[in-house]
């Protein structure tokens, strides 16, 4: 479908929507114009945390498993 075409159907839409309908497509309007402008900061305390399991998976010390090993533990068919 081209564009036309959708925004043709789009105002068709709007015009005999109801109150439901006309809130929903408001609200993705909205969201979808928005700036995404979210950005995550990791505390000093997260950092630090984040610096040590780093520091034992090289090292060696800590273990990692395989996607198989790791499903076989979430769903109890592994023992660690």
């Amino acid at each position: 479908m081209q564009v036309a075409n959708i925004r043709q159907k789009l105002h068709q839409y709007v015009d005999k929507g109801d109150e439901k309908l006309l809130k929903l497509m408001y609200a993705v309007a909205k969201e979808y114009n928005e700036e995404d402008d979210f950005e995550y900061e990791f505390t000093e305390e997260e950092i630090k945390i984040l610096d040590a399991r780093r520091s034992k998976r090289l090292s060696g010390e800590s273990k990692t498993f395989n996607w198989e090993e790791a499903k076989g533990i979430i769903t109890g068919k592994k023992k660690i």
